[in-house]
């Protein structure tokens, strides 16, 4: 996998941590980035934990998208390198809810991580009382996903 350059951000691992970003969540980079969360979420993670844990994290991130030419070898490797590691698995674990859920270790990341989490994409829904739809959108039938 190419891990490719996302805005003019000079930080290297910031593009390993959209990267793996991206294929932990299954939405695209520019999707993510289309939240206008992905530098925050960058720099709160940094705020949060040691820079060195963060640092090996993204390694190993690196290392697997690079070394990955499939779906099932990048699935395989995430596995065993990943999600077979405690530390490492948690990490993922956190990175995966601030992205669908908007919060870090059960505190939201900032007024617009709720608003922007990716479960209101998953669920076709807005986050109620910050996002809403608009004028009679009660009107419109929901979106379902069987049809």
């Amino acid at each position: 996998m190419i891990i490719n350059k996302i805005l003019n951000v000079d930080d290297y691992y910031y593009d390993v941590f959209m990267a793996i970003s991206g294929t932990l969540t299954g939405f695209s980079a520019n999707e993510l980035q289309s939240t206008g969360l992905a530098e925050t979420y960058y720099k709160h993670i940094l705020g949060q934990i040691e820079t060195a844990t963060f640092l090996e994290f993204l390694n190993v991130s690196k290392s697997i998208l690079e070394n990955s030419f499939s779906q099932d070898q990048l699935r395989n490797a995430i596995q065993s390198e990943i999600m077979a590691d405690p530390g490492m698995q948690d990490m993922s674990n956190n990175i995966i809810t601030m992205w669908y859920l908007g919060t870090w270790e059960g505190t939201y990341v900032n007024e617009l991580s709720y608003k922007e989490s990716l479960v209101w994409t998953v669920m076709h829904a807005h986050p109620p009382g910050a996002k809403q739809p608009g004028f009679k959108s009660w009107a419109v039938q929901p979106v379902n996903s069987n049809s």
